[in-house]
């Protein structure tokens, strides 16, 4: 469904995010998908859970796309590993309609973005550089809270990937 207004706000989140925040967005729809795909699995629909794996595999191969070996070292390597894993674990979820292999992969995720989100909020001078290896400017936590690019809240409430407002609210609990 084409909403001018959600495209606009989309827009706008992630043109006001930091490279950091911009990688939280992208784990939250895929999160978001494979969760949509694990209900689509239990409501035997097999059309929506071919649309939410293809959305979630195609995110998952633009954070793969974004790695840098050489900046990321171990941690690339790493991260380049479960999007292997997860690539995998999602068709292996679609061939045997299995939704509890999409929820395991969900928490797997869900582990790693969180640790995206902490690194993104943290005052450091490594989580103030950008994807390109240049700087961002440092900002005192007083100017972060007055500063509509640094979330008050985290952005799996507020990222605009996550949840659509003309889509039925889910919860992030898949369990039956």
């Amino acid at each position: 469904m084409n909403n001018p207004a959600l495209n606009t706000y989309r827009q706008f989140s992630v043109q006001g995010s930091t490279p950091l925040g911009l990688v939280v967005m992208l784990y939250d729809g895929a999160i978001a998908a494979m969760q949509r795909a694990a209900v689509a699995i239990e409501a035997r629909d097999i059309s929506e859970k071919c649309t939410h794996l293809t959305r979630a595999q195609a995110i998952i191969l633009q954070l793969e796309g974004t790695l840098n070996f050489e900046a990321g070292g171990e941690v690339a390597k790493t991260l380049k590993a479960l999007y292997v894993y997860a690539r995998a674990q999602m068709l292996k979820a679609n061939i045997e309609n299995s939704p509890q292999v999409l929820r395991l992969l969900v928490e797997k995720f869900a582990t790693v973005r969180e640790a995206w989100y902490e690194a993104d909020h943290r005052p450091s001078a490594s989580s103030a550089k950008s994807a390109s290896g240049g700087s961002l400017p440092k900002m005192s936590s007083e100017e972060q809270r007055g500063n509509p690019n640094f979330p008050s809240e985290p952005a799996a409430k507020k990222s605009p990937y996550a949840d659509s407002p003309d889509m039925e609210p889910r919860s992030w609990n898949l369990s039956a």
